[in-house]
């Protein structure tokens, strides 16, 4: 337990604040004379876990004491204050001055809202280590749209020769553009690392990324590029060939097939498919890449701490000892309903007599208004909203009829031929038909990206690591579930590693919580906040009591010194589960 790893798993705030307890209880427990904390080399994270992560290491790096990072993490997690931070940003065109290049949306106001968390510190922090940190190395994980593969935002310290690269195979920051990765404001990549499917929109490099003293352009030329021949169509209307990536990226083989290499000038024509229903000249024609939250590809950030294990080995330093992945969510699906369709009276009007009336309606209103001509009563003023709202549809098709013809826009989309030829059809459907093919496709999109596709992700990386005899040994999974109801139904006086009634109740509590940025009121009465920190430092200290045993079971040979270590640590954390046992939020 001398080299431990870290892993914090998305899910909000009820994942920053179990992975907050997680980290208190491990300060709270002394393994060969210091806190167990302080044996932590490497930390990765993705989505809420990255709030911790990125909150923790920027204490730890500046100097700071945990208790200060502790105590201001609880503080900045409290109620509402996020969330009313960043719609106050998103509604106010004087907090955008600053980041004229940003797009004014939801997640760049969270972005804004973070650099106030972060006094505006850049990623260069991480490279200081004048305090002497315990961390060897943190891992930030987000997720690139134009491969689909995980975008890890991973510290460099200078005097290593075997820093992750940050970035992945296909794009990251080369050798020469480091320097400016360095700039990145630590709030971009955190919201990068929790932008989540359908809560927020992708993170788009480099524009989101830009502040004063840090371009597009210059972003744009730190970036290597290698696409794959899926992805890339031509490199400055010159056609490339076949060849297949080996080695170092920046130089790749002249001889193998596979792939398209790409030149490290990031100016390039891509291809992104073929339904590609809303699509943007200008992101093709200068090099753009989307980002999002670290958990579509890897929800418990399992993926990079394997990464740094390889790195470890490949340079003969000594390997991580413990692998240790904090998880708010469980593999399985809690069920959801789906709409059914409803057969009622109105539902039954079809689709085309609905569109009749729309247009009757477009016509009738604005002759009415016109025809009444005195001075507008408030009655006047609701139907000239309701006949502009109905006017909308129509003025919108028009805008892009006529943007069409200007541009000389021509699709050769097969989506489209088909949708001109069979479309007239949905016509004669009625609207119930009509409400609950749109109602099932957007729960079931919704369902899907949020849940099914990242628990299936989910069961994939727990069985490589699980399953693995070289990670299975040193690994344990700390869920917040452990110690719920999902696993303990009633406490048991008889078994030792049983917990209390009060444990089980604050353990299903934590779990039940939805994945948020913020407490709610009726979060803030229950104290669920209060709940998931005490949650993770219990479950904490049961697993690694867990851990023990299994080493003592699968341990043999003589009674050597780390073993004398292990069992003082045990007692430690046999009088602690007691004391949980007593009062579960003694450490709070």
């Amino acid at each position: 337990m001398k080299n431990i790893a870290l892993a914090f798993s998305g899910g909000g705030y009820r994942a920053a604040c179990f992975s907050l307890g997680s980290l208190s209880y491990l300060r709270n427990v002394e393994y060969g004379g210091a806190p167990l904390l302080e044996k932590v080399k490497f930390i990765s994270s993705t989505s809420g876990g990255s709030i911790t992560n990125l909150v923790y290491a920027q204490f730890l790096f500046g100097g700071k004491t945990f208790e200060e990072a502790y105590r201001f993490l609880l503080d900045e997690m409290d109620g509402e204050k996020l969330l009313a931070s960043a719609t106050g940003v998103l509604s106010s065109s004087r907090e955008w001055s600053e980041r004229p290049d940003k797009s004014r949306n939801l997640i760049n106001a969270f972005s804004i809202a973070y650099d106030r968390l972060f006094k505006k510190a850049d990623f260069s922090l991480f490279s200081d280590r004048s305090h002497q940190p315990h961390l060897e190395e943190i891992c930030v994980n987000a997720t690139e749209f134009t491969n689909g593969l995980p975008f890890r935002f991973q510290s460099q310290d200078p005097a290593s020769q075997h820093n992750g690269k940050v970035g992945n195979r296909f794009i990251f920051f080369n050798r020469n553009g480091l320097p400016l990765a360095l700039k990145l404001k630590l709030a971009d990549i955190l919201a990068s690392s929790s932008c989540f499917p359908s809560g927020f929109e992708p993170m788009i490099f480099p524009n989101d990324f830009t502040y004063k003293g840090l371009d597009a352009d210059a972003l744009r030329s730190a970036i290597s590029f290698t696409g794959n021949s899926f992805t890339l169509r031509e490199l400055d209307d010159e056609k490339l060939s076949a060849r297949k990536l080996s080695g170092d990226q920046s130089n790749p083989s002249e001889t193998d097939t596979g792939y398209i290499a790409a030149k490290n000038t990031p100016g390039r024509v891509l291809k992104y498919g073929n339904v590609d229903i809303i699509p943007d000249k200008e992101f093709t024609e200068k090099f753009h890449f989307g980002l999002m939250d670290g958990g579509v590809d890897d929800n418990q950030a399992i993926d990079a701490f394997e990464k740094a294990y390889a790195r470890k080995v490949s340079s003969k330093a000594e390997p991580y000892n413990l692998f240790i992945s904090c998880d708010v969510t469980s593999n399985f699906l809690d069920g959801y309903t789906l709409p059914l369709q409803k057969k009622g009276l109105f539902s039954r009007v079809p689709l085309y007599v609905f569109i009749i009336l729309w247009i009757a309606a477009m016509a009738v209103l604005p002759a009415l208004l016109i025809w009444a001509a005195r001075p507008w009563t408030g009655i006047d003023f609701v139907g000239a909203t309701i006949s502009a709202i109905t006017w909308l549809p129509a003025l919108y098709l028009l805008y892009t009829w006529i943007q069409n013809l200007l541009t000389d826009r021509t699709s050769n989309s097969s989506f489209n031929a088909m949708l001109k030829k069979y479309g007239p059809r949905f016509l004669t459907l009625p609207l119930g038909a009509i409400k609950h093919m749109i109602a099932a496709r957007i729960k079931s999109v919704f369902l899907l990206a949020n849940d099914i596709y990242l628990k299936q992700i989910r069961r994939m990386y727990y069985s490589d690591v699980f399953t693995s005899p070289v990670y299975h040994p040193i690994s344990i999974q700390n869920a917040i579930y452990d110690l719920s109801r999902v696993n303990f139904k009633d406490t048991d006086p008889s078994d030792p590693f049983s917990p209390s009634d009060d444990m089980i109740t604050l353990a299903e509590q934590a779990r039940m919580m939805g994945t948020t940025l913020w407490f709610d009121s009726n979060n803030q009465s229950a104290e669920m906040k209060k709940a998931i920190v005490v949650t993770g430092q219990f479950t904490t200290c049961y697993n690694l009591l867990k851990y023990i045993s299994r080493l003592e079971q699968t341990n043999t040979g003589n009674h050597t010194a780390t073993e004398a270590e292990l069992t003082q640590l045990k007692r430690r954390l046999e009088a602690d589960y007691v004391k949980f046992k007593a009062r579960a939020d003694f450490m709070y």
